[in-house]
C-alpha cells in the first residue's frame, strides 16, 4: 500500500504496543514496583483454564480488571489514547520506563540485521530523506511530508544514482553525510517505467535512526519489562 504513514491504517499494532507500555510503566509507578502488567494478564485472562469455549469481554470489564491491580482512572487513561486523536505517537511508557527517544546517524543492531536478511534486500532512509529502497532498487515507501514527499518522489520509483553515480545503499549513506558539510542538494536520478527524473533534495541533516537513550537519574523500568520471565 502506497502512503502508509499519511493513511496509518494499521497503526493500532505499533500504538497498542505503545499504549500498554504506559499502562505497564504506570501500575509499576504507582505499586512501587510491586504489581505489573503481567498480574493484569494473568487476572484478565486467567478465567477457565483449560476450555475453548469463547468468552467474549467489554470495555468495563479491562478497566475494572485493571483497577483491581492497580486504582486508577484507567477508564480515562484508555478513552484518551484510543478514542481521541493526538498530535504525537504516546512515548509515556518509554520516559516513564527510564529512556527517552533520540535519534544517532548509526544504524541499530536491529535495523542492520533487517537490512541484511532482508528478501529482497532493504535500505531504510526514512528518518533522514523519508524513502526506503528495496528490491530492485524500488522505492517500497515514501514518507508523507519528507523531503523525497516533497521533492515529488513517489512510491514505485526505481533508484538508479546518486549524485551521477549508480546507486548502491553505502554511496547513498556517503551522500547524505557529505551533504552535512555542504548546501549542495542531494542529486538522485529515478526512473518510472520508461521515464527518467532529475531530483535535487535540499535535505542537510545527516543521517537519522531511531534509538533509545537512559535518561540519567530515572527509574529503569524498562529493562525490567523486558526481561526474560522467571
Amino acid at each position: 500500500m502506497s502512503w502508509v504513514s499519511w493513511q496509518r491504517p494499521e497503526d493500532y499494532y505499533q500504538e497498542g504496543l505503545l499504549i500498554w507500555l504506559d499502562a505497564d510503566t504506570k501500575i509499576r509507578e504507582m505499586s512501587n514496583r510491586t504489581k505489573s502488567l503481567d498480574d493484569f494478564a494473568k487476572l484478565f485472562f486467567g478465567v477457565d483454564n483449560g476450555s475453548y469455549v469463547s468468552r467474549t469481554y467489554t470495555f468495563d470489564d479491562v478497566v475494572a480488571a485493571l483497577n483491581q491491580v492497580q486504582p486508577y482512572d484507567w477508564a480515562t487513561f484508555l478513552h484518551t489514547r484510543v478514542d481521541q486523536l493526538a498530535p504525537q505517537t504516546p512515548k509515556d511508557g518509554f520516559t516513564r520506563g527510564g529512556y527517552r527517544l533520540s535519534y544517532s546517524d548509526t544504524p541499530p543492531d536491529w535495523l542492520k540485521h533487517v537490512e541484511e536478511t532482508n528478501v529482497p534486500p532493504l535500505a531504510d532512509f526514512s528518518w533522514s530523506l523519508g524513502f526506503s529502497v528495496g528490491g530492485e532498487d524500488a522505492l517500497v515507501n515514501v514518507w508523507w511530508n519528507s523531503p523525497a514527499f516533497q521533492a515529488g518522489i513517489t512510491p514505485g520509483m526505481r533508484l538508479m544514482a546518486v549524485n551521477d553515480e549508480a546507486y548502491n545503499m553505502n554511496r547513498l549513506r556517503e551522500a547524505i553525510v557529505q551533504a552535512e558539510k555542504t548546501t549542495t542538494p542531494i542529486k538522485l536520478l529515478l526512473r518510472r517505467e520508461d521515464h527518467f527524473q532529475t531530483v535535487s533534495l535540499d535535505y542537510h541533516g545527516g543521517l537519522r535512526y531511531p534509538k533509545l537513550e537512559r535518561i540519567e537519574g530515572s527509574v529503569d523500568l524498562l529493562d525490567a519489562i523486558l526481561a526474560p520471565a522467571k
